[in-house]
């Protein structure tokens, strides 16, 4: 998952560095070479996978959920949802994948949300009612149905893989959250976590990319 030319170059870097500090390191020089020992990569390189994956994921998806949650605290908006949770644990254990590109995690979660959006919408004028899980009747089971068709055919025909985006989609079409600034505070949401999640990641030694994956991975 991060083994391989990844670990070697970190492990490089790690080596110059030393190499190339006489005498007394500076504490700039210093901090190079802790961040480096204790990169991702070069963790890979010297101890288990699954514990140094599973340590990792836990510390920073749990602390990029946590910078959300705080900040919901104290502005009183509905920042956290579900489909965050399976996003975050694909960011921090599969972050060089292409489902865990930030192109496949926000395009997947935007997508999924327009389409949620549309049938709950068509869902509305076919019953004249406005649906919601307390209204009940076909359409509770009708337009789940057609939103998460419709998402996974957007998709694979837009190559953004992301699988926990088809959870917002569900929301959406079952009427949990019908508001349009909600659905647009979501997206947002979606962009912030992507984004912490790549500057930790790259802070952690991963080449993850800003957009799009450098090389096609699964």
């Amino acid at each position: 998952m991060f083994t391989g030319e990844v670990c070697k170059n970190s492990l490089s870097d790690v080596r110059m560095a030393m190499s190339q500090t006489t005498g007394r390191m500076s504490l700039k020089m210093r901090w190079l070479i802790w961040r480096a020992r204790l990169s991702t990569p070069a963790l890979l390189a010297r101890h288990d996978e699954t514990k140094v994956i599973s340590t990792m994921a836990a510390l920073n998806g749990g602390g990029a959920i946590l910078t959300i949650g705080l900040f919901a605290w104290l502005t009183d908006l509905p920042l956290v949802f579900p489909a965050l949770g399976p996003s975050t644990f694909i960011l921090f254990t599969m972050p060089l994948t292409r489902g865990g590109a930030p192109r496949s995690v926000i395009l997947g979660h935007w997508i999924c949300l327009g389409c949620g959006y549309a049938v709950w919408r068509l869902m509305g004028v076919l019953t004249g009612e406005v649906v919601s899980i307390e209204t009940g009747g076909w359409p509770l089971f009708a337009g789940p149905t057609v939103a998460l068709g419709l998402s996974c055919l957007f998709l694979v025909r837009f190559s953004c893989p992301h699988p926990p985006a088809c959870a917002s989609s569900l929301v959406v079409a079952l009427g949990a959250v019908t508001q349009v600034h909600e659905l647009l505070l979501m997206a947002a949401v979606v962009v912030w976590l992507t984004y912490q999640a790549v500057g930790m990641n790259r802070f952690a030694g991963l080449p993850v990319p800003l957009w799009s994956p450098r090389s096609h991975v699964e």
